[in-house]
This record gives structure tokens, sequence and C-alpha cells, in this order.
């Protein structure tokens, strides 16, 4: 199964995290199995430590010179919204060459997030969106909040037409909306959040995106690799 290497990667990665709080990172020798061949003292970050790799890379249409990177979160998560802040600002900070793109984790049993997220977006209320994942970094809150009368009430106080978002909440169009995020859950293999995909070929956890400075070196260090690659080819 193409995501068991993420898996079987991530459970080492607790012990990687502890050094990345506790002192400052060394270069590390790339593993055996990377693509490209570099020095030994130019390889900053290893595979398996600083990020993951797909066993087989997602399937998807890419652009040529430029490096897409996908966000999946839940509102029920306490460091999305930070990582949401970091994320953004790198794209903003390297627009001539990532792009950006956020979606709800969704599977068939658990899919509120999403349907929340779709309802809004429809709405173009995205701006609500971003300020409920900043309210639900409370465990409480956000339990408060997965009950759909609490929600509404919420919208309201926030100027969002509740009657309308009830409506939009149980459209068609949002049902479609909602199977799409299943099914690219599913498809992208994504197991915990948050969770940051590299053009379908690398993973980022939390492991790696509890330090805005530890991330954008990181990604650095993947974008200029990719880039490269693509210019090889």
């Amino acid at each position: 199964m193409k995501y068991l290497s993420i898996l079987f990667l991530l459970l080492l990665s607790s012990m990687a995290w502890a050094d990345n709080q506790s002192a400052p990172r060394k270069s590390e020798q790339q593993n055996d199995t990377a693509e490209i061949t570099v020095q030994e003292n130019e390889q900053p970050f290893q595979d398996g430590k600083d990020y993951f790799s797909y066993s087989t890379p997602v399937n998807m249409q890419l652009e040529k010179g430029r490096v897409l990177i996908q966000s999946f979160f839940d509102y029920d998560c306490r460091t999305c919204v930070n990582v949401q802040d970091i994320l953004v600002l790198y794209q903003e900070l390297n627009s001539d060459k990532v792009s950006y793109e956020e979606y709800p984790i969704a599977t068939a049993n658990a899919h509120y997030s999403a349907q929340v997220f779709y309802s809004l977006k429809q709405m173009e209320r995205d701006e609500i969106s971003d300020l409920l994942l900043f309210e639900t970094i409370d465990a409480t809150r956000y339990l408060e909040l997965a009950k759909l009368e609490n929600l509404l009430a919420w919208l309201q106080q926030n100027k969002v037409d509740e009657k309308q978002f009830d409506k939009i909440f149980y459209a068609n169009s949002t049902t479609k909306l909602v199977n799409s995020a299943i099914a690219r859950t599913e498809k992208y293999g994504v197991f915990t959040y948050p969770f940051v995909v590299i053009n379908g070929k690398y993973v980022l956890t939390i492991s790696t995106l509890y330090n805005d400075d530890y991330t954008f070196a990181v990604l650095d260090y993947l974008v200029n690799k990719l880039i490269m690659e693509q210019q090889d080819k």
C-alpha cells in the first residue's frame, strides 16, 4: 500500500520531534533512496525525519516551474490555525513559484468540518471559516460548536445569515463537495492533521510544522529540490 511508508516513518518521527525541541538542528546525511545526488554537507534535511515521501507519488496535474502545497485541516485541530498562517505567508513570499490550496479532511463517518467549510465557501465567507478555525483552538469550544444549533448562533453573532447557511448546509451542492473531500482525503492517504502535501510527493506533519522557521527551511529545501528536478527533465 503506497501510504505504509508514511505511516511507518511518522512513528519514527516522534524522537526527531523531541530533538528539535531541545537542540539546534545539525546537517544530516541524505538516506540512500534519495532521487538526487548531492554532497553530504549539502544535505540539511532527511527523508523520514524532517519530511516523509510517498512510496508512489499522488497522480495529479502539475504546472511546470511551480510547486503545489496542499494543506489538509480539521476544525477540531489545536495547531491547524498556526499552520495555516505559516503556509499562507510562505506562499505570499514565494508567489512566483508556489501555489497553495486548503482542504478539509473528511471521511464517510466524519465530515462535519467539510460540510461547514463548503457551506461558508459557497456563501463567499472564507474569513468566517478562518475565524472558526481560531475559535475552535479550545477543545471544549469545538465540542460546543460541533452542535449545529450552537454553530448557527455563533454565525449569527458574526453577521452570517444563519438561515441561508442552514439551507446551504443541507444542499445537494454541498453534499457533492463533501463527497469530493472524502475522495480527496482517501486519495492522499490523510491519516492525521495537520497534513501538508508538497507536489503530491512529500508530506509534512506536526513534527515539522510546529515551528515557522523550521517549516520555512524544510519547504525551501523541498521546493527548490522539486523545481530543479523539473528543470532536469
